[in-house]
């Protein structure tokens, strides 16, 4: 006679499927849902695309109709990235209630009963939807990306933060720490809409200063002379004139000069030699995405191991 073997963990891990079945099964619809419209917006990039050329200012006919497709792409565009960077905060509120319901239900104690020690309950609680959110993110950051790619050059800077966060490793970053603060934020209060309004808060200040600290994470460069569209799709942190003592003075620039477009003139005027900007080029893209996700993904460490630590200093 043959014995089926039993796993607690790997019951524990069905267990938590199951638990959770209604919320993993919208996430996958979600992710489905927003595959689907990328494809829809990726056939809009190339519609748009194909007959670029005949777009222009004051164009009529084709050429206006065209101008209309390439808008509504990029306003498109902009919204699903807009989209994506709230999910950080839908992984906050899915931890926060994921592990704040069954503390508050006493489920949890039940469970650490019945031959599963508190330490792998909340290994598996933290797992299983890190994989499932991690896998649907990194999904939707790839297509993100082929739609970007592949789409016409609208003149939209992809470096503002709803872009940045939308196509590059920082997006699923944000939300393993999302998931983390949410179940740190559970294990502290024990309790599930003030866990989920603590996690909302913490994901909310670590989003915003990752937004503001981020082109601090990385040396810029400096150009000189006149370059105009040459900031298009760079990060401008400052700009400004050189004075003949060699003194970057911030903040100068032609706009009001008597006769636009002569700019020996407006340098001669302001006692400068030349002008300045410094920049992160498209080559900082990534070494920016890089360092952020990698200080992204030490925060969700360090929330995971004081989580861990809270539920060994309150176990009953």
């Amino acid at each position: 006679m043959t014995t089926i073997s039993y796993s607690p963990r790997r019951g524990l891990i069905w267990a938590v499927l199951r638990l959770h079945r209604v919320p993993l099964w919208a996430w996958t619809v979600m992710v489905i849902v927003g595959a689907g419209g990328l494809i829809w917006l990726y056939e809009l990039g190339q519609e748009a695309a194909r007959e670029s050329v005949r777009c222009g200012v004051g164009g009529t006919g084709t050429g206006a109709l065209q101008c209309a497709t390439e808008m509504r792409y990029e306003g498109n565009e902009l919204d699903f990235a807009q989209l994506f960077a709230w999910l950080p905060f839908g992984a906050a509120c899915a931890g926060a209630a994921l592990i704040g319901r069954e503390l508050e239900h006493g489920t949890a104690t039940l469970a650490w009963t019945q031959s599963v020690s508190p330490v792998r309950w909340l290994a598996v609680k933290l797992a299983v939807p890190a994989v499932a959110l991690l896998s649907g993110t990194a999904a939707l950051t790839l297509m993100f990306r082929w739609v970007w790619g592949s789409g016409p050059d609208n003149g939209v800077n992809r470096w503002s933060s709803q872009y940045f966060n939308a196509a590059g490793s920082v997006g699923p970053a944000y939300v393993l720490l999302g998931l983390a603060l949410g179940a740190l934020a559970a294990l502290l209060t024990r309790r599930t809409l003030p866990a989920v309004g603590l996690a909302l808060v913490g994901i909310g200040l670590a989003y915003n200063l990752g937004n503001g600290v981020r082109f601090l994470l990385w040396p810029a460069s400096e150009v000189r002379g006149p370059l105009g569209s040459a900031l298009n799709h760079v990060y401008q942190l400052d700009s400004g004139m050189i004075m003949e003592s060699g003194k970057h003075v911030s903040g100068l620039d032609c706009n009001d000069q008597a006769v636009p477009g002569d700019l020996s003139t407006c340098l001669s005027d302001h006692g400068a030699v030349d002008f300045y900007a410094k920049i992160h080029p498209t080559s900082h893209y990534w070494p920016i995405q890089l360092v952020e996700t990698g200080i992204v993904l030490a925060l969700a460490a360090a929330a995971v191991a004081s989580a861990f630590w809270v539920l060994r200093r309150r176990l009953p």
